[in-house]
C-alpha cells in the first residue's frame, strides 16, 4: 500500500511540475502584434450598480487614458443603482463629453450585469469594446497597448487585473490572481485558452454581434466566463498577454466573508465549464491532496519533498507574473497564499454541493431556477 501511494504521489507531483513548466514556457511567449496606421474608435464599457464609493476613482483613471479623446467613448451602464452612483457619473459627463451614462432597462430577458453590458455594447460606437469594472483603475496605456494584440484574426484580448496590495491579506489575494491568471495566460499562448477576467476583457464589437452576445448566452453568475466560452467556440482567436502597460487594479476583498462569497460565485460559475475544465479541476484537487496525505503514510523526508515540488511549481508561475507587474513585494505572502489555496481547493466540492443561490450587488440569483427558465 505504501509503495502504491509513493508511486501515485510521485506521478502526480511530476505531472504537476511538468504542467507548470509548460505553462511557464507559454508565459514567455507573447502573441503577435500589429501597428495601427490609423487608431480605431474605442468604447470603454463599465457596468455599475451602487458603486458610489468607487466610481469616481475609476472614472478618474479612465479620463486620463493616453488615447485620442475624439476616438474614445466611455459608457457607464447603470444597473438600477439606489445610491449616488448616477449623480457622480453625471458630473463627469458634464466635464468630459466622451463620458456617457446609460440607464440599463431592467425589464429585459437578460439578467444581472450581463444585461447592463449588453445594452451598452448595442449603443457603443467603437469598433473595439474595452471592459473594466466600477471598482477598478486602469493604466493610462491600457487601450493603446491592448490594441496592438488585435491582429486580423483575434476577437478577444484578455488582460490581467490584480487587487491593490494595501495590506498582507490583499497581497495574498494579489498572488492568487497572479497564479490563476498566469495559468490562463500561459495556456492561451500555447493555443489552449481556458479563461479571462471581466474587469480587463476586450473584444471586437463585430465578434460580439457574430456570436449573438449575451442575448444568445445562457445566464451565468460569471458572465465574463460565459462570454469567454462563447468566443472560444467562434472563429475568432483569443490571446492573453500579461504586461504592466495593460494591467488594471481592483479593490481587494477586505474580509474572509467577502473573499468566500467572491470565490463561491466564481466556483458556481464554473459549473458551466467544459469537461476539459472539470478534468483540470479534478487534477488540481488530487495534486493538492496527495502531498498533504503523504505525511500520514510516507516518511517525513519524502512528504516534504513532494510538498516542496508542489510549492516550487507554483512559484514558477507566480514569479514571472509579479516581476512583470512590478509587485515582487507581494511574494512575502507566498506561504500564506499556499495555505489559503490548499484550503480553497479542498473547499470547492463543498461549495458546489451547498445552496445554488448567489448574491451580487444586493440582488439574489437562484441558479437552478434561472437554468430552467
Amino acid at each position: 500500500m505504501n509503495d502504491f501511494f509513493l508511486w501515485a504521489t510521485f506521478a502526480v507531483c511530476a505531472a504537476y511540475a511538468v504542467q507548470q513548466l509548460v505553462i511557464l514556457i507559454g508565459l514567455f511567449r507573447l502573441p503577435p502584434t500589429r501597428r495601427w496606421e490609423t487608431l480605431p474608435f474605442v468604447t470603454v464599457v463599465v457596468a455599475a450598480r451602487n458603486e458610489e464609493r468607487n466610481i469616481a476613482r475609476t472614472l478618474d483613471s479612465l479620463v486620463q487614458l493616453d488615447y485620442p479623446k475624439d476616438k474614445l467613448e466611455i459608457i457607464i451602464s447603470d444597473g438600477a443603482s439606489t445610491d449616488k452612483t448616477c449623480a457622480i457619473v453625471k458630473t463627469y459627463c458634464k466635464s468630459y463629453p466622451f463620458v456617457k451614462l446609460h440607464h440599463a432597462d431592467q425589464n429585459q430577458p437578460i439578467h444581472g450585469k450581463a444585461n447592463a453590458i449588453h445594452q451598452a455594447v448595442l449603443r457603443a460606437s467603437g469598433e473595439f469594446i474595452m471592459m473594466t469594472d466600477a471598482d477598478c483603475t486602469v493604466q493610462p496605456t491600457w487601450i493603446r497597448e491592448t490594441l496592438k494584440y488585435f491582429t486580423e484574426d483575434v476577437g478577444l484580448v484578455c488582460g490581467i487585473t490584480i487587487p491593490k496590495p494595501i495590506n498582507l491579506f490583499a497581497a495574498m489575494q494579489l498572488l492568487d490572481w497572479c497564479y490563476i491568471l498566469g495559468i490562463s495566460s500561459g495556456r492561451a499562448a500555447l493555443g489552449f485558452p481556458i479563461g479571462g477576467i471581466g474587469n480587463n476583457f476586450n473584444f471586437r464589437k463585430a465578434a460580439y454581434h457574430e456570436i449573438g452576445g449575451y442575448a444568445k448566452i445562457k445566464f451565468s453568475v460569471t458572465e465574463d466566463f460565459a462570454l469567454f466560452q462563447a468566443m472560444l467556440k467562434s472563429r475568432w482567436k483569443i490571446v492573453f498577454p500579461i504586461l504592466y502597460e495593460t494591467h488594471n487594479q481592483t479593490e481587494p476583498m477586505l474580509t474572509l466573508d467577502e473573499l468566500y462569497e467572491q470565490k463561491r460565485r466564481w466556483s458556481l460559475g464554473g459549473l458551466d465549464a467544459s469537461m476539459v475544465h472539470a478534468f483540470l479541476a479534478g487534477f488540481m484537487f488530487v495534486a493538492h491532496l496527495l502531498p498533504l496525505a503523504s505525511f500520514l503514510v510516507l516518511p517525513l523526508t519524502t512528504s516534504l519533498a513532494a510538498l516542496g515540488v508542489k510549492l516550487l511549481a507554483d512559484a514558477l508561475i507566480i514569479l514571472p507574473v509579479v516581476v512583470r507587474l512590478r509587485q515582487t513585494r507581494s511574494l512575502l505572502t507566498f506561504v500564506l497564499f499556499e495555505i489559503y489555496y490548499f484550503l480553497f481547493v479542498f473547499a470547492v466540492p463543498m461549495i458546489l454541493t451547498l445552496s445554488r443561490e448567489v448574491k451580487w450587488k444586493g440582488v439574489s440569483y437562484n441558479l437552478l431556477e434561472l437554468r430552467r427558465s
